[in-house]
């Protein structure tokens, strides 16, 4: 348990960003800096190992000595919350940093190459201030911290094989490490006995998954390379402490019972499986055009968000619950039930001298959240980004920036799914704003 509280801390302090919710940012497809620069547009390169882990293994072909690649991305947010008691409540808007990196190489003279290193694959942290809408019997807990966070992170090795000079395979493996925060007014949604009640709730999990990612690269001429890339889903079983109290509730039911609690937690997280195809295009010796297109199985991952809570210490929300005092197992699920999501990423590079470059880039996605489910906590409702960076080649290093921006996305609750209708006739806005620097050296 102390192993977990320490990695679950390592985690945290390196991907805690406000929110990260667009196409690009909240499910990561690609990682590497000039990517990111180019709209999400995945380029194979003699030096840049750690885009080819994360996108597409069999770029790891290109790479034509050791290369080792370190990153950092700054996230920053912005965005407010409307409903019956809340007019543009603000997000807490304080940055985060995130490193990342990878190392890859050919080895020797065959025809294999193989890489390993470590990156986000799922980051979104939500975390608001706002008043707690009266629900279920009039409780209501007034000014509140509404945060979410969902964390994955995810090592990765990699292997790729030149089945011809124009034909690269490979594939990865990769193990996900998930932390799971919730502190919030958490209503009920399926529990028979307690569906449409709130508690406070504290709740924190941690579990590993597993995963795995093939691709293929073709290069049709020297100047046009055409891949593509699939990554599996990924299931992690997480497990961890829940606390909180139940004083409005209570106190609306009349009840002068002990409020507060605790449970043995467990979340299920399902990452969602992918695919991706990516076309780069060298014009000539100083332009670059490259394209690439992503699909995301939402709609078989984010159905449901089960919790079940065991050994609790209440005997009133016990009994309540199941009928018994010492029966201290409440199970209740989540609705999310996402849409599945395609994005399409475009850029373009330009040299401006024989070391220095800049690129452009535009990516564009659908609202993976309907509006039945939406709420602050899974406001992923970005739908468009524009995106620059600058690159600098200096002997054997390679120095990247990028700059992305998402402007602000507006989604609209009429009727709410979830039960208690806090939501209803609410409105989510959010924005996002994103630095990375990357460093790139070949031996």
């Amino acid at each position: 348990m102390k192993f977990r509280r320490h990695l679950s801390l390592f985690v945290l302090v390196f991907a805690c960003f406000a929110v990260s919710a667009s196409a690009q940012d909240f499910y990561w497809n690609s990682a590497s800096t000039s990517s990111m620069a180019l709209g999400g547009a995945y380029v194979p390169s003699t030096s840049d190992a750690i885009g080819a882990l994360t996108t597409n293994p069999a770029g790891l072909t290109y790479l034509s000595s050791p290369t080792l690649d370190l990153s950092m991305s700054a996230i920053f947010a912005r965005g407010s919350f409307s409903n019956s008691v809340n007019t543009n409540a603000p997000m807490t808007t304080s940055p985060g940093v995130i490193p990342y990196g990878a190392f890859g190489m050919p080895i020797g003279k065959s025809r294999l190459s193989f890489g390993v290193g470590f990156a986000p694959d799922l980051a979104s942290v939500s975390d608001w201030h706002y008043v707690d809408a009266p629900g279920a019997f009039g409780v209501t807990y007034g000014m509140q911290e509404q945060k979410s966070a969902i964390l994955a992170g995810r090592a990765i090795a990699g292997l790729s094989y030149a089945v011809t000079h124009k034909l690269s395979v490979g594939v990865t493996a990769g193990a996900d490490y998930n932390s799971n925060t919730l502190q919030a007014p958490y209503i009920f949604q399926s529990q028979p006995n307690l569906a449409g009640t709130k508690v406070l709730l504290d709740l924190h999990t941690y579990g590993t998954g597993w995963n795995m990612s093939a691709g293929a690269m073709y290069e049709v001429t020297k100047s046009l390379d055409f891949g593509v890339a699939w990554k599996s889903h990924t299931v992690i079983d997480t497990n961890g402490l829940a606390s909180g109290n139940a004083s409005a509730l209570f106190a609306a039911l009349g009840s002068s019972a002990n409020s507060t609690f605790a449970y043995n937690a467990a979340v299920k997280n399902i990452l969602p499986q992918s695919v991706n195809a990516n076309v780069a295009w060298h014009i000539n010796p100083r332009w670059l055009v490259a394209f690439q297109t992503d699909w995301v199985n939402w709609s078989n991952a984010f159905v449901n968000l089960p919790v079940t809570l065991t050994n609790g210490n209440n005997a009133t929300i016990n009994t309540v619950a199941s009928g018994s005092a010492t029966n201290g197992t409440l199970v209740d699920g989540v609705p999310l039930h996402w849409r599945d999501q395609y994005s399409f990423h475009g850029g373009v590079e330009r040299l401006i001298t024989e070391s220095a470059s800049i690129r452009f880039g535009y990516a564009h996605g659908n609202d993976p959240v309907p509006s039945g489910t939406l709420t602050p906590l899974t406001g992923a409702i970005m739908t468009n980004q524009l995106s620059t960076g600058f690159a600098y080649h200096m002997g054997r290093s390679r120095f990247d920036i990028g700059y992305t921006f998402d402007p602000i996305s507006q989604a609209q609750v009429g009727q709410s799914n979830l039960l208690a209708g806090e939501y209803n006739n609410s409105t989510v806005r959010v924005g996002l704003q994103s630095l990375s620097l990357g460093y790139s050296f070949q031996f």
